[in-house]
């Protein structure tokens, strides 16, 4: 139930407070003063749904030290906010709002997993921020920390759905 309410779309229900309020400010100052307050809570709501998101789109700003290029703690902070969003020995399907955020990190991403032994293909699509990683098991198996990477990528699939 929780998880439902943290991804409500409220595109909607924004702009509808929005209206809301400019079309009170003749009817009186409850009606608008009761449109206003729903307003801001749902504008902070949508932005503690996009707080990631807002974080990436902030340190794009010249003067932030992350701005322009993916630095060490930029890239923990991108492998931290990846979901896995499907998984079968063989395929996972990972979501993260900073690689959407920062489509510039496709190809090094990209380039960056295919390197792994046993990695077939990678594909990052920047609109969505998912990245597909097909390999074969019984390669990813050869190297003990891929394969706890793999375990651990499976519990938190199944922890998931």
């Amino acid at each position: 139930m929780q998880d439902k309410f943290k991804s409500l779309p409220l595109g909607l229900p924004l702009t509808l407070a929005s209206i809301g309020t400019v079309a009170t400010l003749v009817a009186g100052k409850r009606f608008h003063a009761g449109f206003g307050a729903l307003w801001t809570v749902l504008s902070l709501w949508h932005g503690w749904q996009h707080r990631k998101k807002m974080q990436a789109d902030v340190c794009r700003i010249p003067w932030c030290k992350e701005a322009g290029e993916p630095a060490e703690n930029t890239l923990a902070a991108m492998v931290d906010s990846f979901q896995v969003d499907a998984y079968t020995p063989g395929r996972v399907r990972l979501r993260s709002l900073l690689l959407a955020a920062n489509p510039q990190w496709q190809q090094p991403v990209e380039e960056y997993v295919k390197s792994f032994t046993g990695v077939k293909s990678a594909v990052v699509t920047p609109l969505t921020g998912s990245l597909l990683i097909t390999y074969k098991p019984d390669e990813l198996q050869k190297k003990p920390k891929l394969a706890a990477l793999e375990k651990a990528i499976a519990r938190l699939a199944e922890a998931q759905s």
